[in-house]
């Protein structure tokens, strides 16, 4: 198959900077940024999001943004999604997942997982996984992007309704890679799933001045911000209609 994101594919890519941790500061379900009996972030709307609508999830590290990825991804009407893990195994993230929806075992879930710990990974070591896909590193941007396109590619022979899309994280990447790369890679990967009339959700840590952020932010259709609070973490939404546009506690 040929590189149809970066024809001129180099050799693994080293990350930039300090390496990703496997023990990340990014709490578990038992903790503040799951919570295991909530099914959805209130009033967020997940089903109100429209097909091919690229939404971006940002804010500080730890306010609780792979709650609201879940959310979002959860609404899909087909039970219908995939997720895209850069930090955490598959059988985590698929486990967090089902841990927020009621219904899972009626979910045709997909996982790209391209943290290098899931090799040996077997499909019947993922319970809760239909389709498993392998990429060796976040920074392999081809890899990465090849893998979700065939999923996308089933979801479009099998006229998929509502399918929706999940990136956790996009600040991974950028230690992998740099902005230009990265940008370029979800120029193609947002409207890969809006031809689907897919929804992608994708989060990214953001920071004081971050220029990279400001470039990437420009690749999106909504945004939901995320930040710190006297009452815990607050969202608000800009740019759709599938939530509140003043700061929200959640």
């Amino acid at each position: 198959m040929s590189n149809w994101l970066f024809p001129d594919r180099d050799e693994q890519a080293e990350p930039a900077g300090d390496a990703v941790d496997p023990t990340d500061p990014d709490v578990d379900p038992a903790e503040a940024d799951l919570d295991t009996e909530a099914t959805h972030v209130d009033p967020l709307r997940p089903d109100a999001v429209d097909p091919g609508t690229s939404v971006l999830v940002a804010g500080p590290a730890m306010t609780g943004k792979r709650r609201l990825l879940f959310d979002l991804v959860g609404g899909s009407a087909s039970k219908t999604a995939a997720f895209v893990t850069t930090k955490k195994p598959a059988r985590k993230v698929a486990a967090w997942f089902a841990a927020t929806r009621p219904e899972t075992e009626e979910w045709d879930l997909s996982v790209v997982d391209c943290t290098g710990s899931a090799g040996r990974e077997r499909r019947s070591r993922a319970p809760g996984i239909d389709d498993l896909r392998v990429v060796s590193s976040p920074g392999d941007l081809t890899g990465v992007g090849i893998e979700l396109t065939g999923v996308l590619r089933e979801w479009d022979h099998d006229a998929a309704t509502d399918p929706r899309v999940g990136l956790h994280s996009l600040s991974t990447l950028l230690m992998y890679a740099d902005v230009k790369r990265v940008y370029q890679f979800l120029h193609v990967v947002t409207s890969r799933v809006a031809s689907v009339d897919g929804v992608g959700v994708y989060t990214l840590d953001v920071s004081a001045g971050g220029t990279a952020d400001d470039v990437l932010k420009q690749l999106f259709d909504a945004m939901v911000e995320v930040r710190r609070g006297d009452d815990g973490s607050e969202f608000r939404v800009r740019g759709g209609d599938f939530g509140p546009r003043s700061w929200t506690t959640f």
